[in-house]
């Protein structure tokens, strides 16, 4: 008999399973995995680790490209966005035996302008892993290096605080002990939970799902805006590439 989760949504246990999306189970990913640890010792290592191997890999928004597999992540290494990266690192960090799950966040305007002309909102996932006892929340594993770089560069050209997926007072160095956001600024004025704070989840795929089950014509809708928006999103990523020369 299958044991049934635990009720608590904090309850390590209840993040360690497999899904479709995330592919724990894979022994390219878990071969993965054990490269990238071997000179690791301690959990904060193993950790960033993880973090910067995933961050390696080139960030970009794939015009009309749906979020991949980790499996399809691992093998092809091409640029990929929020939500595809999100699902490696998680992925990655439960095979290493790591309680890890998404925490959705929402976005607003100035974080992703000039990357898309829009003023709504957007909701990115970031992932929580549990170590030493409580939840720690990063995005560190999302840019590569040089994207990272020339976004926060773009974004002082301009004057702004935020932008191109960045915000300039965020932590861009993640120790593997505390949290760490380079897209936001947690808001806790209202409280310990910051405002941008939404639900957690299993993957990056179960929240749409769960909008898809609970409101389809909500769900229709921001697919088609998510896909008109990667288009203009995946020519400025590129353009800010080169600018840097890569």
């Amino acid at each position: 008999m299958v044991s049934a989760l635990p009720p608590d949504e904090d309850d390590p246990r209840r993040w360690r399973g497999d899904t479709p999306m995330l592919n724990i189970t894979d022994d390219r990913l878990r071969l993965r995995v054990k490269t990238v640890l071997q000179f690791s010792r301690t959990e904060p290592e193993r950790l960033r680790a993880i973090c910067n191997y995933v961050a390696a890999i080139p960030f970009n928004v794939p015009a009309f490209t749906p979020m991949k597999s980790t499996r399809r992540t691992l093998a092809r290494r091409h640029a990929v966005g929020w939500y595809s990266k999100a699902a490696l690192f998680q992925a990655m960090l439960r095979a290493a035996g790591f309680a890890a799950r998404v925490r959705m966040i929402r976005i607003g305007p100035d974080m992703h302008r000039g990357l898309t002309d829009g003023q709504g909102s957007f909701v990115l996932p970031v992932v929580e892993v549990g170590t030493g006892g409580r939840w720690v929340v990063t995005d560190n594993y999302v840019y590569d290096p040089i994207y990272l770089a020339v976004a926060r560069e773009a974004v002082m050209r301009r004057g702004w605080r935020s932008g191109y997926g960045v915000h300039l007072d965020g932590q861009t160095d993640w120790n593997g002990v505390d949290d760490a956001l380079i897209m936001i600024v947690p808001d806790r004025s209202a409280g310990p939970v910051p405002r941008q704070y939404l639900g957690v989840y299993d993957d990056p795929l179960s929240y749409q799902q769960q909008i898809r089950a609970t409101a389809w014509w909500r769900w229709l809708w921001l697919l088609t805006r998510n896909r008109i928006t990667s288009i203009r999103m995946n020519r400025q990523v590129r353009r800010l590439r080169s600018e840097a020369g890569g």
